[in-house]
């Protein structure tokens, strides 16, 4: 009897424990499903707006009239036409990263078929066209001809959306070439009709693997958060709750920063095909046309340079090569570097530097962490004013600053000036452009450097950046 009561007491103990931990579990584990869908949704979303884009530029590079001029039974022997049009589809699969296919229908006398007019695929060989390499080439590895019809049904899109404006697939596609989704959109001829429809299949394997790898990380922590607070109660099972939701937020963030390199290569490539079709064949009225693209090269590749450098302090991968150099002549380059700018808005740089300090540092990276606090120090304080660029040894490390009169970083937002994403309150007011991360890879260059960096600020009348590296 008593062995009975004891058994009572303790179920007693623990059946509120296990429902306290089974409910903290529930909740979890919905919490961790939501935000899995939810950056799976933002993802899918962010592919799907390339693959549109990608499309919709592509097809301007296609006329109506020569499209109307292919017959069924045309081989690339007999039209010019067609071996034009397969050329350009080929060149555009040659410079779209992950395009996988590419060819153009139009309608037909039956609303449910449509036919091909070309495919990238026709410029094949029979070696290049058997892709899984078994000595012939399939049924599903031929390429489709002038004529061949199409049943669109099972790709609504395709036969719907694609004659009125750039559309992609609902869902993505698996096949024996790996997870495939297609984007499409309308060819038209001068008179505004449309000719056909370009299609595109772009490879989604990456993103496969990308929304999966989310999930493995959230399907671990939960674990651990279980056992953690079965052992520790509610109130440490608050702390690795909150950690991680930072975690989750953190992988989901990385997810789509590396799906925005893929949303901004994919525009970069076209603009440069674009602009070589225009340099080899358009005329002189057209070359403001041509500077406006370089332009827009120009800026996108800056973008997307910063992008990959967040990437890189994010997963820790910077390499920090250092070598014995001065840190007065890195310093001296990068004023140097930015004069014109300085003259244009009537700015003046202060020097005062010691001259003798020689130690190991990296002059790549430490020049373009001075660029961008000097950078900053512009943009952020009015024409005319002055700046400072100072540096000292002190013992076993050496220190340089930047100190501007400008507009000063509002006292709520100091502490959070190195993370992430992150800009002063006030910075839209001066710089309406930014995305936050210069400041970021500044800190995790430095960092990786077993260096320092820290601000001191107060709002309307200047900021102090200062940088501390050790010397070797």
């Amino acid at each position: 009897m008593e062995s009975i009561s004891h058994s009572r007491a303790r179920l007693k103990i623990l059946f509120p424990i296990a429902m306290i931990a089974g409910a903290i579990i529930l909740v979890v584990t919905i919490a961790g499903t939501v935000l899995y869908v939810h950056g799976r949704t933002i993802m899918e979303g962010q592919l799907k707006d390339k693959l549109r884009s990608t499309a919709a530029a592509a097809a301007m590079q296609f006329e109506g009239e020569i499209l109307d001029q292919i017959r069924e039974g045309d081989t690339l022997d007999s039209s010019p036409e067609l071996t034009k049009t397969v050329q350009q589809l080929q060149r555009m699969r040659d410079n779209i990263t992950h395009l996988q296919f590419a060819y153009i229908m139009r309608k037909t006398d039956d609303p449910n078929f449509l036919e091909f007019v070309a495919d990238a695929d026709m410029g094949l060989t029979d070696e290049q066209l058997d892709r899984n390499n078994n000595g012939r080439v399939d049924d599903d590895e031929s390429t489709s001809a002038p004529g061949e019809r199409y049943d669109w049904r099972e790709f609504p899109a395709l036969g719907t959306e694609a004659f009125l404006h750039a559309a992609v697939d609902d869902h993505i596609g698996e096949d024996q070439w790996g997870a495939l989704i297609s984007g499409y959109a309308p060819i038209r001829s001068s008179n505004g009709q449309v000719a056909g429809v370009l299609g595109i299949d772009m490879n989604a394997n990456e993103f496969v693997d990308l929304s999966h790898s989310i999930f493995s990380p959230v399907a671990l922590l939960l674990v651990l958060l279980a056992s953690t607070c079965l052992a520790a109660g509610m109130s440490l099972f608050v702390w690795r709750h909150r950690l991680e939701m930072l975690q989750k937020m953190d992988i989901e963030r990385t997810g789509l920063l590396r799906l925005a390199f893929h949303q901004l290569g994919g525009p970069l490539t076209i603009i440069s095909w674009s602009l070589e079709e225009l340099e080899s064949e358009g005329p002189a009225s057209i070359q403001h046309s041509i500077v406006n693209i370089q332009e827009g090269v120009k800026r996108l590749t800056g973008i997307l340079k910063t992008l990959k450098s967040a990437d890189l302090v994010n997963s820790g991968r910077i390499e920090y090569k250092p070598e014995f150099s001065s840190l007065s002549s890195v310093l001296e380059e990068v004023v140097k570097e930015t004069g014109p700018k300085i003259a244009l808005r009537g700015q003046r740089v202060i020097l005062e530097l010691e001259q003798n300090i020689t130690m190991k540092l990296d002059p790549q990276l430490i020049s373009g962490v001075a660029l961008e606090l000097l950078t900053n120090a512009m943009d952020f304080s009015p024409d005319g004013s002055t700046i400072t660029v100072t540096s000292h040894r002190h013992g076993t490390y050496a220190e340089f600053s930047v100190i501007d009169n400008g507009c000063g970083i509002p006292k709520k937002d100091l502490n959070r000036m190195f993370e992430e994403f992150v800009r002063g309150g006030n910075a839209t007011k001066f710089k309406a452009d930014g995305n936050g991360l210069g400041l970021y890879i500044v800190k995790g260059i430095i960092e990786q450097a077993n260096g320092r960096v820290f601000v001191v600020s107060e709002e309307g009348k200047g900021t102090t950046v200062t940088v501390r590296l050790p010397i070797a």
